[in-house]
């Protein structure tokens, strides 16, 4: 399913659930809506289908872009560009906290934000390894900063006039909303979280490069050892740290007083170390979200969706000359099921051949007929006994077994089937499986069989 088919069905519900008087979404609506779809679709057509339709007809009368809302919270980073300028200029501005001109080597900005990439390495190789199991919990945490602003807002709104109905019930839809979305996508809005912060670590970064740059060419300011330590047991230490970025810029350990070269040793320090692992980190989070992105799908079994549905189907089975063994039964009645809805009173019947149609047909269920593909269609009894059914009712279900046939004879009774049906009896659609392998691949084609008078 589409992340946006996705993001829709769980706003409507968010709506539905909140909007408790039908403002946006009366029952005359839903009945509207409901009516116009193709009640045997698959759930995630259906549903995404009928939200569509839903945003359209509501959209249109409230003269609401709802896109706006459920499209909110989606930590997309193309939308985090004042994010990101903001944190390019806070890296900027870093180098300017000390007026003096002479910068300590150890207290720097460079050498704090290559301590805490360090740090968040480590948390990341843990996690990957010994914590593997372990997942942080985003929604929830998010949900409360949430609910947490939401308080605010309200404590400061008691001070002006309330809005009209239509928006706090827009509001409060939104934000259950949200809840919904980061229960349903936790994994997807964690990796685009993490995406939105490589992206700020890496303007973080740019900046503070950029701002060294700056204050070297306007400023004259020396690098200088301002700790108890022993300098040279640092400098040895400096020195392996380093070495990356001293094999990049072809140079030895630069002394004190060598600002220049201390300003090119910390921006290769932190292309190597910073900005390198952060673009890999990112490039592999965007393979992960478009990989996420793809595995979306609200869990539409719900009760609250099935509100959405027409009522459901009654169906009973009939075989035609032969009987089911339980197997193929069990099968078939969770076919039905699964495409059809859940059967309370399921009735299932032999029809000897040559008998007369079935006393319980009745126009309020749907008959499912089910012939041994083996035997051999003729027109003066599977012919006449499908003609009647056609007459007497508005809708039925035609099955066609060919779980005995070998596969040399499957071709040739396929089409002495499908000239029966089709030119003799008038049938426009079967469904041709064996049931003794019928599986959820074969649903589509199971909901393609339903014929209904003048369809």
């Amino acid at each position: 399913m589409l992340e946006k088919d996705a993001r829709r069905i769980l706003f409507f519900r968010a709506l539905g659930e909140t909007d408790h008087e039908g403002v946006f979404i009366p029952s005359s609506l839903l009945e509207t809506v409901r009516k116009n779809m193709e009640p045997f679709l698959k759930d995630t057509d259906y549903f995404a289908g009928f939200c569509r339709s839903l945003e359209k007809i509501a959209g249109r009368r409230h003269n609401i872009d709802f896109a706006t809302y459920y499209m909110a919270f989606d930590f997309k980073l193309g939308r985090s560009s004042l994010l990101l300028l903001v944190c390019f200029l806070i890296g900027l501005g870093s180098n300017y906290l000390g007026s003096g001109p002479r910068v300590n080597i150890l207290l720097n900005p460079l050498m704090i934000l290559l301590c805490w990439n360090f740090a968040i390495y480590l948390v990341l190789l843990f996690k990957g390894t010994v914590f593997r199991k372990y997942t942080l919990p985003p929604a929830n945490m998010a949900f409360q900063l949430i609910n947490f602003g939401r308080s605010i807002k309200d404590k400061f709104n008691l001070l002006f006039p309330k809005k009209s109905k239509k928006s706090t019930l827009l509001r409060n839809a939104r934000i259950y909303f949200i809840k919904l979305w980061l229960q349903q996508a936790n994994a997807l809005s964690a990796a685009r979280l993490s995406l939105i912060l490589h992206g700020m670590v890496i303007t973080l970064t740019c900046g503070v490069v950029t701002g060294l740059y700056l204050r070297g060419l306007f400023q004259e300011y020396q690098f200088a050892w301002l700790s108890t330590f022993d300098k040279s047991i640092v400098m040895s230490l400096g020195k392996v740290i380093f070495a990356p970025a001293l094999f990049l810029i072809q140079e030895n350990m630069p002394k004190e007083n060598m600002g220049a070269a201390w300003i090119h040793l910390f921006a290769a320090a932190a292309g190597f170390y910073i900005l390198l692992p952060r673009f890999l980190l990112l490039f592999y989070t965007r393979l992960k979200i478009k990989k996420l992105t793809k595995s979306v799908e609200p869990d539409l079994t719900l009760p609250y969706f099935m509100k959405w549905r027409l009522d459901s189907v009654n169906l009973d089975i009939y075989s035609y000359s032969y009987s089911l063994d339980d197997q193929y039964l069990l099968l078939l009645n969770e076919a039905l099921e699964r495409v059809y809805g859940h059967q309370d009173k399921l009735i299932v019947e032999n029809i000897q051949w040559g008998e007369d149609l079935p006393k319980s047909l009745n126009q309020e269920r749907i008959p499912v007929f089910c012939f041994n593909a083996a035997q051999t269609p003729e027109n003066e009894v599977h012919g006449e006994f499908l003609n009647r059914i056609l007459q007497r009712l508005n809708s039925c279900i035609v099955i066609v077994d060919y779980s005995r046939l070998s596969k040399q004879q499957q071709n040739s009774r396929f089409l002495l089937w499908k000239n029966l049906l089709e030119d003799f009896v008038g049938l426009n659609r079967f469904f041709w499986t064996n049931l003794e392998t019928i599986s959820s691949k074969n649903d589509s084609e199971l909901a393609d069989a339903l014929w209904r008078k003048n369809h």
